[in-house]
């Protein structure tokens, strides 16, 4: 499978092996992995970003989606509506790692 801009995993209740199987493959395939839900093509978040229609995309220092789309050379990936077991450690409610987080785009520090 080649890259993509979203992937959808659509589960049921108690569902956890697959999805969490998935999700590991669409992380490192999609920009925007979304659960139980339909891509609307592109979201403005804090994750998303693209080169957009004409001027956006031949001006290649900038983009024309997202809160941090100045930051041209990172990967950010978007878990949309994720069940929290199914998100990497750093990104779940408990916060393991200790790491600041955005949530809603307001910058959560850790307790």
């Amino acid at each position: 499978m080649e890259g993509s801009l979203t992937a959808t995993v659509h589960t049921g209740d108690g569902e956890s092996e697959l999805p969490r199987r998935l999700t590991d493959v669409l992380g490192h395939k999609a920009g925007r992995v979304i659960f139980n839900g339909f891509p609307t093509g592109v979201a403005v978040a804090w994750a998303m970003n693209h080169g957009g229609p004409y001027p956006a995309s031949t001006a290649e220092a900038h983009t024309s989606v997202g809160i941090t789309a100045i930051r041209r050379f990172l990967r950010p990936v978007c878990f949309q509506d994720s069940p929290d077991a199914l998100l990497p450690a750093e990104l779940r409610d408990d916060n393991p790692g200790g790491i600041p987080q955005r949530v809603d785009g307001r910058l959560i520090a850790p307790a």
